[in-house]
């Protein structure tokens, strides 16, 4: 309930519906909706439902979800002691970013590849200031860099960006890794596919890092042939440390381009 406190409790739900002359519905596990006939209402997960008359004003409503989102998972982060660390992300935040990326463009009735798994235009999860300053008014003597909204006209970077699920011990229960940020593999993403890898929840305590969500790989790119690419190879990767070591994914393989799904 947490979450759902978070984005509409103590009265910003009606607050937020006056403001964008829209509604907000929300359903799923977690939600304490009791109509079973709600849209998501069987869902594992919370599921948001907008609705209006207004797209510009749906469009903004969204946002101010996603923004209250964001400030969550930072929130609820307890922040870091090294202060090296301090300006990294959240360990969740880029997957609930992917995940706010897929839900934007399922949403439009212009996409055509739903698939599931597939890699979306997002915002980033760096540099992480552009996720914590949004309320600090801009101040300068030119008048091109005056921003006088209380930092809603922030612009937050977008690129493109995917997620690979990482195999687990099933003894153990220790989630694999590591192998994949050997300084090697690093360069090779970074000088032959021009891409960002991140692998969260595997060098905490217990592999938990604070994740509120399961450990992953997070590939970013400013552009999606780069991201598209790096998959099929970090996917491949895993692939081999799986057979190695005998660890599996809950979900299986990801399917990649060419292959068939498993019956």
């Amino acid at each position: 309930m947490h979450k759902k406190e978070h984005l509409v409790g103590h009265g910003k739900g009606k607050a937020l519906e006056a403001e964008y002359e829209s509604t907000v519905v929300i359903t799923g596990k977690g939600s304490g909706t009791k109509d079973p006939n709600a849209p998501g209402f069987n869902l594992p997960h919370l599921h948001v439902t907008m609705s209006g008359t207004d797209v510009r004003q749906l469009g903004r409503l969204r946002r101010a979800l996603e923004d209250s989102l964001i400030d969550y998972i930072i929130e609820d982060t307890p922040e870091q002691e090294d202060s090296a660390d301090s300006a990294n992300p959240p360990p969740s935040l880029g997957r609930l970013l992917y995940g706010l990326g897929l839900s934007a463009a399922n949403a439009s009735p212009k996409t055509k590849d739903r698939t599931p798994d597939r890699s979306v235009l997002a915002r980033s999860h760096f540099p992480i200031y552009l996720h914590t300053k949004r309320e600090t008014t801009k101040q300068s003597d030119g008048d091109n860099d005056t921003n006088n909204n209380n930092g809603r006209n922030l612009i937050t970077k977008k690129v493109w960006m995917n997620v690979l699920e990482l195999p687990r011990d099933s003894e153990t229960k220790e989630y694999h890794g590591r192998f994949l940020a050997s300084r090697s593999f690093m360069n090779y993403y970074r000088n032959h596919f021009h891409c960002r890898v991140d692998i969260y929840g595997v060098w905490g305590d217990g592999g938990k890092e604070h994740l509120m969500c399961d450990p992953y790989v997070l590939i970013t790119s400013e552009e999606k042939a780069n991201v598209d690419k790096c998959i099929q190879y970090v996917e491949h990767r895993i692939r081999d440390h799986e057979e190695k070591f005998e660890v599996s994914r809950a979900g299986g393989r990801r399917v990649l381009r060419g292959e068939k799904t498993e019956s």
